[in-house]
């Protein structure tokens, strides 16, 4: 890494893992601290180098107290990466792995907060396409999404070769099923279903589906009957929980039409 990088950042630590990259806490030439995530080797030779970063560059543009900025990207021999503000604090999945559940009231902050996110980026024409507890950052300021838009420039960068190689950009605990299916139009309603989810597992303490293989979770987002929150959390706000139900309807077209619409319901009584 360091080799590659030569004299633009110096690796403190890696951070986090996962099965498309590795993301590292370093500090740039000027000596800030900053996350840098590098496509794993197995990804980045499927995708296209220059048209990841041009779509890398596109999301730079992305500037909200909520989501996670874009401050630069680059290339060498060996390495595609972009470097992200490093946003102090535990993931969501950290917190929900030590505490289990959130209460309704944290669950709806957290839902208002990113629904602000989403609305100013669906405005922006950009959709996240992977919103789930891992790229949820519990800052003291406030939750902030962090890889906003890096799956569709994964997807748009390299699609002929990703498809081929089976690589599914998404998360399958928290697909939409028109990912699932591969539909060519992904829009904003996906990020609301993918949020639906995590908001269902602040409050239960679980999945929204779960299963022992992927499959068998990527089968139940198509075919069977989400469960109600009202189930699990009887106490859960009726504004809460109809936001959750609406959200994660199967037919895109039955769900909430905005985010600003999905965050009026998660807030009222």
């Amino acid at each position: 890494m360091n080799d590659q990088l030569g004299d633009k950042f110096t690796i403190e630590r890696e951070i986090a893992r996962g099965g498309a990259a590795r993301v590292f806490l370093a500090r740039d030439e000027h000596g800030k601290t900053v996350a840098l995530k590098v496509l794993n080797p197995q990804l980045a030779v499927t995708v296209t180098g220059k048209r990841f970063l041009r779509e890398v560059e596109f999301l730079r543009r992305i500037d909200h107290a909520n989501i996670c900025r874009i401050l630069g990207y680059g290339e060498t021999d060996l390495l595609l990466y972009y470097v992200m503000n490093h946003v102090d604090g535990p993931t969501l999945r950290q917190h929900l792995a030590k505490s289990r559940r959130v209460s309704a009231s944290d669950t709806q902050k957290i839902g208002a907060d990113l629904l602000d996110a989403l609305q100013y980026a669906h405005g922006e024409g950009i959709v996240h396409r992977d919103v789930k507890p891992e790229n949820i950052v519990l800052s003291q300021t406030g939750p902030v999404l962090v890889d906003f838009g890096i799956a569709r420039a994964v997807a748009v960068a390299g699609i002929d070769k990703l498809t081929r190689s089976g690589f599914v950009v998404g998360t399958s605990t928290y697909m939409s099923p028109e990912q699932i299916e591969g539909v060519s139009d992904i829009d904003h309603r996906s990020d609301l279903y993918s949020l639906g989810c995590v908001l269902f597992e602040c409050l239960a303490g679980r999945p929204l589906f779960d299963g022992a293989r992927d499959q068998i979770i990527l089968r139940m987002h198509l075919e069977d009957e989400a469960p109600s929150i009202l189930d699990v959390r009887p106490e859960t706000p009726a504004g809460l929980a109809k936001a959750i139900t609406k959200a994660v309807v199967r037919s895109r077209d039955e769900r909430w039409s905005t985010a600003a619409e999905m965050r009026e319901a998660v807030m009222a009584e």
